[in-house]
């Protein structure tokens, strides 16, 4: 079509005069790269017309590149793994060995466990905690035991 049959087929398309091939063939113009200058800012309203009616042109899609879907794929699998490994290690925790505590001590609990003042709670907290083994000397024993 030539511009000449554009602007006549614009001006009765703004009567509302045309037929339906008619609003096509505008439609399908203003779809294409050839547009008239002076035709440009119609561009637009005539492409949202064709996108309503179903003609449109089609949209380019774009091309993923191989090495994006390879990194996508790898890390992918990096997460699944790191997932199933962080369920594997909770999930088979070793049980804590319950240690027979003996108390072979047969003094009576001093004075100062017996008190109300701040120093004085401590001072047995801190007693207390002297008499029982810390847990690595109770794990170094086990192992030593059971190499011997």
């Amino acid at each position: 079509m030539n511009d000449t049959n554009i602007r006549q087929l614009m001006e009765r398309f703004l009567n509302a005069e045309t037929t339906l091939e008619e609003e096509r063939a505008l439609y399908e113009y203003f779809q294409g790269d050839d547009i008239a200058d002076d035709l440009k800012p119609y561009c637009e309203a005539f492409q949202g017309f064709a996108a309503v009616s179903g003609i449109d042109k089609p949209i380019p899609q774009k091309q993923t590149l191989a090495w994006v879907i390879a990194l996508r794929t790898v890390t992918s699998m990096a997460a699944i793994f790191l997932v199933g490994l962080f369920f594997f290690i909770n999930g088979e925790a070793p049980e804590t060995p319950q240690l027979a505590t003996i108390t072979t001590s047969t003094d009576p609990t001093p004075a100062f466990c017996e008190g109300s003042t701040p120093r004085e709670l401590y001072m047995c907290y801190m007693e207390r905690k002297r008499e029982t083994p810390s847990v690595y000397s109770l794990i170094k024993k086990r192992i030593y035991e059971n190499e011997h």
